[in-house]
């Protein structure tokens, strides 16, 4: 009988037919139990559908409809609603940037530059009320703010600038300053300053010190406290053919101008003539005010006159026209119209100037011109004026200038009133 041989091969193969067979035999039990419970659990627990009838019913209630949740544009919104925003800031002069849709730090900004000049809390929140007005009629442009200059400390006569302008500007407002808003700190000003100074319980030397400045721009600044009724010790002195002084009359305050005035500022004629002692210093103030505008060679060439040196004029000037042939009557009337009668001039005052220049006619100079634009602001009227002489009985003088003080002067400016007319308003 023949043997049959195994090869290695086939012994490896027989050994794994063994083997899967085995497990086979010992996992099918189990693998089997396994099915048969997952179909039974999968008959107990059947697959759920939906069940409409056992829902509950909502109704919306039709008196009650919810509010929109209001759209608020801020910082890091992004969109169409922003760019419309942006384009709208754009076109007031608001904004400047990107119209990109961005709601950046450069649109909060203009927002809330746009809300702070409409009168809105400034938060930089685009809201329903911003823009509500910024896409409304009313909304206006961007107004710049002006970026302020450096404002002085202390102002004082003879100051020139924007600061002047303000502080004039603010007392006129007030009552106090009635004269041109021009930016120069003139006699006008000072003695405005010096009326608010006396009503605000301030030192009255007309100088805008710090604390007067404070006072005057201050919310509690009061209004000008005006005298009803003028004193009449306080009114001008009137001098004319109906208002003579007595024949002994002399002014008690008199100083001699050539030994008061520097003679490089004025030159004064006669080394006699005086003057009252206020009316000189307000001259010296003018003076110099003069020479600051480049304008000098002033001179002084008639001031106080007694009642006896005007009747001595008076006379001479009579015996010139009776030399020219005129009948005494006539001479006395054409007198009276260059040279006042003894007791009616204004020059008893001492409170009355004739201002020329040397070795020329006074009219058309310079100096004539600056003392009919100026002299107002440091207290003096022209007295005998072209439009004034049938008023006045007096023909136009250029040259004689008559102080009043400057709360009179100015007045007088302004309203072209002579002394007269000035004094019988007052009176009235």
């Amino acid at each position: 009988m023949r043997k049959h041989a195994f090869s290695p091969f086939g012994v490896i193969l027989w050994l794994l037919l063994i083997a899967s067979t085995v497990i086979v035999v010992i996992l099918l039990p189990r693998t089997l139990d396994s099915y048969g419970q997952l179909q039974t659990e999968q008959n107990a627990t059947p697959t759920p559908t939906a069940n409409v009838e056992s829902m509950l019913l909502i109704t919306a209630d039709p008196n009650h409809i919810p509010t929109p949740t209001p759209l608020i544009l801020r910082t890091g919104s992004q969109g169409e609603e922003v760019k419309r925003l942006q384009q709208r800031l754009l076109e007031l002069g608001f904004y400047t940037g990107l119209v990109d849709g961005q709601f950046g730090q450069g649109t909060a900004e203009a927002v809330k530059l746009f809300q702070a000049q409409h009168g809105l809390t400034a938060d930089g929140l685009a809201g329903n009320d911003t823009r509500s007005l910024l896409f409304g009629d009313s909304v206006s442009t961007y107004i710049p703010t002006p970026v302020p200059s450096p404002t002085p400390s202390s102002l004082a006569m003879g100051d020139k600038n924007s600061a002047v302008k303000a502080l004039q500007q603010r007392l006129k407002d007030l009552g106090f300053y009635t004269s041109s808003v021009d930016g120069d700190y003139g006699a006008g000003t000072q003695e405005a300053v010096r009326l608010f100074q006396s009503q605000h319980g301030l030192a009255a030397d007309g100088q805008a010190g710090p604390e007067t400045l404070a006072a005057v721009f201050s919310q509690n600044a009061k209004k000008v406290v005006a005298t009803p009724t003028p004193d009449p010790a306080l009114l001008p002195l009137l001098i004319n053919a109906d208002h003579p002084v007595a024949d002994g009359y002399r002014p008690s305050n008199l100083v001699n101008l050539r030994k008061t005035l520097p003679a490089s500022l004025v030159y004064v004629k006669g080394s006699e003539i005086e003057g009252d002692k206020a009316a000189a210093a307000a001259l010296q103030t003018m003076f110099e005010a003069a020479r600051a505008d480049g304008v000098t060679g002033f001179q002084i060439s008639a001031g106080y006159r007694s009642v006896g040196y005007q009747q001595k004029l008076f006379d001479e000037k009579v015996a010139e026209y009776l030399k020219d042939g005129r009948t005494r009557e006539s001479a006395i009337s054409a007198t009276k119209l260059t040279v006042a009668v003894p007791g009616a001039s204004e020059h008893h005052s001492g409170l009355a100037f004739d201002i020329t220049v040397q070795g020329t006619i006074f009219k058309g100079t310079p100096q004539q011109i600056w003392l009919h634009k100026h002299c107002w602001d440091y207290g003096f009227i022209i007295r005998y004026q072209a439009d004034k002489e049938k008023i006045t009985g007096i023909l136009a003088e250029d040259w004689h200038i008559r102080y009043v003080g400057v709360q009179h002067s100015i007045i007088m400016r302004d309203q072209n009133l002579c002394l007269e007319e000035y004094l019988e308003r007052l009176t009235q």
